[in-house]
């Protein structure tokens, strides 16, 4: 069993992955691939102590060994995000399309894997879903707004190579939910 712990600390967001039956603890980080500060080395031992703390809870045997009180996070040498604003889209897609499997094979010194890199097209495709998704999500309250507003907006239709999907919505369907 795989847990997903996200993290969002000093406007940047990372992926903590924990495996309960091997007791490893992966971090997956698009823009570091090890520890950047002291500061982040001590945040890094938390998620340990709360895996430990749940598998006490689950009546198991701690995951440390004797004297031991808490583990460094094995950190993945993964694909790095090309700017300084992405890193909550790397973060979604390795929830989406991670197989955590993956990670148990990932060798522990030199951390290969074999996890294929991203392209920016796939980037930009996932980024496109996301923000459709939640535009267009049953759960958001202002979605007739927004397609609303966006067929205002664009009344005068653009030609194919400028046309958003977003625009070529039937309201039909939407009114029917």
């Amino acid at each position: 069993m795989q847990l997903f712990a996200l993290v969002l600390s000093h406007q940047h967001w990372w992926l903590y992955v924990l495996d309960v039956e091997k007791k490893h603890i992966f971090l997956i980080d698009s823009k570091n691939v090890a520890s950047p500060t002291p500061e982040r080395t001590e945040m890094n031992r938390f998620p340990s102590n709360i895996l430990d703390q749940l598998l006490k809870l689950a009546g198991r045997e701690s995951m440390f060994k004797k004297g031991q009180t808490s583990l460094l996070p094995m950190y993945i040498n993964i694909s790095q995000q090309p700017n300084d604003y992405d890193c909550a889209v790397f973060v979604m897609k390795w929830m989406v399309e991670l197989d955590p499997t993956i990670l148990r094979e990932c060798h522990a010194e030199t951390r290969e894997h074999n996890i294929p890199p991203w392209t920016e097209a796939e980037l930009e495709k996932f980024r496109e879903k996301i923000v459709a998704h939640i535009l267009l999500s049953p759960e958001n309250l202002m979605r007739m707004d927004v397609v609303t507003e966006v067929n205002e907006i664009h009344l005068i239709r653009p030609g194919a190579h400028l046309r958003s999907p977003f625009t070529q919505l039937d309201l039909a369907d939407l009114k029917s939910d």
